[in-house]
Parts: C-alpha cells; sequence; structure tokens
C-alpha cells in the first residue's frame, strides 16, 4: 500500500501538524506501507528529498512574509505540478491535513485522477484570528474559513480528528462521517525513569523546582497568561518557568518577563531538537499551557507520558487529557489567580506532585500511537477496498 500525507506546512517548520505527520508517516512505514508527503518546498523550485527517512515532494512555493516559516504554493502551473508528483508516486490513498491552497488543489486533481481521499482535521480558526482585533471582520473571517474548509473536506471519502472534542467542531459541517483518532504519543520516547539532568549544563537550567511549557511562541499560546500567574505564586513559592520553543512572540515575552520583575526566574530555552526533548520533560515538575486552540496538544500528551501534572487552560480538548483535580488542574483562560494557586499547589506538595503524576501516566495509555497506527492502516484498508469493490 501508497500511502501520500499532503500538508501546507512541514519540516523545517515545527508544528503540531508536522509532527503528526512525520510520526504516523514514519510508524506505517515501518509496517511496511508504502509513504511520501507532498508539501511547499522552501524555494521557488520542486524539490525532492528525504527528511526523517521520508520521501519529501516540494511544490514551488513564497514565503508569508507576516508568519516566519509559512509558505504558499505558487498558484502558477500548480495542477500539473501535482499530477505529477502523483504521477511519480502513484498512491493508492491519499491523506490531507487541512483545507488551504494546497491541500484544496490537491483534492481536485486527485478526484479527477479516482485516488482516494481522506483527511484529518487540525484547524481552529483562532490559530488564525488571535490577532484580530475587530469582532466584525473576525465573524465575517472565520465564517469565510469554515465555508472554505466545509467545502474540501465534504470532497472526502473519510474524516479524523484528533479528539471528540475536535470531532464535534466539525460534524455539523460535514455530510462525511468524522471519526476521533487520537494523534497519539510514543509511550517509550517519555520514559519519567530517565535522567535529565545531563541537558542541565548545556541548556543552563536553573535547581530546584521547574515549570515547564512547550510550544510556539504564538498568540493562541497566551504564555503571557502563565507569566502573569507566575508572577503571582512567586510570592509564596521559590521556582523556574522553562520555555521551550520559539515564535514571533519571543521578544515581547522576554520583555513582559522584565516588566514583571521575574527575568530571573524565566528560562527562553529555544527550539530544543526531538533528542533532548524527553529530558526536558524529565527535568520538570510540572507541565503548563494557557492556550485556547488545542484540538488535543502534543507537547501536553508527552509531557503525561513523563509523568508530570498538567496544568492547563480549560479550552479545546484540553479537558480531554488534563482531568481537574485528579492529573493537574483546569483553570478558565486570562484567570492568572487560578494559575498562580494551581502552581502553587502542585509545587508546593511533593506527595501532590507524585500522585498527579501517576496519574498522567495512567491517563496517556490510552493515547498510545501503536494503537493509533493501527486504526489509521485499517482504515486506509477500507478505503482502498472499498475503491476495489466499485
Amino acid at each position: 500500500m501508497k500511502v501520500l500525507f499532503v500538508s501546507e506546512t512541514y519540516y523545517p517548520h515545527i508544528n503540531g501538524v508536522y509532527l503528526f505527520v512525520r510520526r504516523l508517516a514514519g510508524l506505517l512505514q515501518e509496517r511496511g506501507v508504502t509513504v511520501a508527503v507532498m508539501a511547499p518546498s522552501q524555494g521557488t523550485n520542486a524539490t525532492h528529498q528525504r527528511i526523517d527517512d521520508i520521501d519529501v515532494y516540494g511544490i514551488p512555493s513564497l514565503p508569508v512574509l507576516y508568519y516566519p516559516g509559512i509558505r504558499i504554493p505558487i498558484p502558477v502551473a500548480l495542477p500539473s505540478r501535482i499530477k505529477q508528483v502523483l504521477k511519480t508516486f502513484q498512491p493508492d490513498i491519499i491523506h490531507i491535513q487541512n483545507h488551504f491552497a494546497l491541500n484544496k488543489a490537491v483534492v481536485k486533481v486527485a478526484a479527477s485522477m479516482g485516488i482516494p481521499l481522506m483527511g484529518t482535521n487540525h484547524f481552529m480558526t483562532e490559530n488564525f484570528t488571535a490577532l484580530v482585533r475587530s469582532a466584525a471582520v473576525k465573524k465575517a473571517f472565520e465564517k469565510w474559513m469554515w465555508a472554505e474548509f466545509s467545502n474540501v473536506y465534504n470532497r472526502l471519502a473519510l474524516v479524523t480528528a484528533p479528539t471528540e472534542t475536535a470531532a464535534g467542531y466539525i460534524r455539523g459541517r460535514l455530510d462525511v462521517a468524522v471519526t476521533p483518532v487520537s494523534n497519539g504519543i510514543d509511550l517509550s520516547r517519555f520514559n519519567p525513569l530517565g535522567d535529565g539532568h545531563q541537558i542541565k549544563a548545556r541548556y543552563k537550567l536553573p535547581d530546584g523546582p521547574i515549570l515547564l511549557s512547550v510550544g510556539r511562541l504564538d498568540p493562541e499560546k497566551r504564555i503571557e497568561e502563565v507569566m502573569h500567574g507566575m508572577a503571582i505564586a512567586l510570592r509564596s513559592l521559590d521556582f523556574h518557568l522553562v520555555i521551550v520553543g520559539k515564535g514571533i512572540r519571543r521578544m515581547s515575552l522576554e520583555r513582559l518577563a522584565m516588566e514583571l520583575g521575574i527575568e530571573k526566574r524565566v528560562v527562553f530555552a529555544g527550539y530544543v531538537p526531538d533528542e533532548d526533548l524527553p529530558y526536558f520533560y524529565n527535568y520538570g515538575h510540572c507541565f503548563i499551557t494557557a492556550s485556547i486552540a488545542e484540538l488535543q496538544s502534543i507537547a501536553t500528551m508527552e509531557a503525561m507520558a513523563s509523568g508530570l501534572p498538567v496544568i492547563a487552560a480549560d479550552a479545546g480538548a484540553l479537558s480531554e487529557l488534563v482531568h481537574d483535580g485528579v492529573n493537574g488542574y483546569l483553570f478558565a483562560p486570562g484567570d492568572t489567580q487560578k494559575i498562580s494557586s494551581s502552581i502553587v499547589s502542585v509545587l508546593k506538595d511533593a506527595a501532590t506532585y507524585k500522585a498527579m503524576g501517576q496519574k498522567s501516566l495512567e491517563i496517556i495509555e490510552d493515547h498510545d500511537i501503536q494503537k493509533s497506527v493501527r486504526v489509521y492502516e485499517k482504515m486506509y484498508q477500507g478505503l482502498t477496498s472499498r475503491l476495489a469493490a466499485v
């Protein structure tokens, strides 16, 4: 079987979609499935590279100037370029990841060639409207984006979403069946018994309790709320916040740390390669996310697989992972007082920290990525069988 994944973003732009595709494609490959990825290239020429031991076909593209790392395909001759890749790779199934320009064009070309299509939804309007101040403009923009989404995804044979919450967002917008399938997590990589001290000197990490944040430093992640809550919590507890990731808000967050007088308690680790990331989780004592745009949150699952309690915004699908008072605490977006009290509750009491961490390990067992891979492989086989029977 040959499966082609299509994504508007891929390495070197690191985000949840890239991680989902890379991990699923790699594990399918181990199970004997032939996989490839189509994504915008990093320039105006078509490319064919091996990235993460996976064939990646790059479609000529241009950068989105206001958002570093994001590129859009050049529309001139786009259908013919897509058709050439499809003729070269000859996929049995195409698995798209969103409804934007490249995926939209792929759906149209693949349909004309009789290639079965399915898709996973990673789309939330909050990822695109976080900086829009006008309520009227925001509403109109969201309406248009959802209409575009429905137009593309209604042409698919099957749609998945990473959680029941995510599936619920789109069921009313589609005529196609929507099935929740966890993004999954490789439980073997995130081992709470591992030695995290080896990264301490390399990244100049501090001693004492560590509150950990991992993810893009972008508006919808709302890391400033974490920092405001942290400033309150520091009045009664000594700890550090380690922020892993890069993004457009880095400089403003550094300024905020200085304004709040907590700059000596905040470490901006920047981008951390995959091989080092598990040690950050093992070195941390509690994970925190204030993001309002999570259809699942791979970083939260990684933290749980490392045995960490989690403090999270009660938004998106985070409540499916974080059970308030069980493996962590939920807070209403913007409630910095609750963020503060949650930090103190977890970090001041070793018994609470250990008990919640153990619950995280128990909850995350249901999200073993091997289970997700088997589900997707069965879906691909079902779609190809259906086509063969026609």
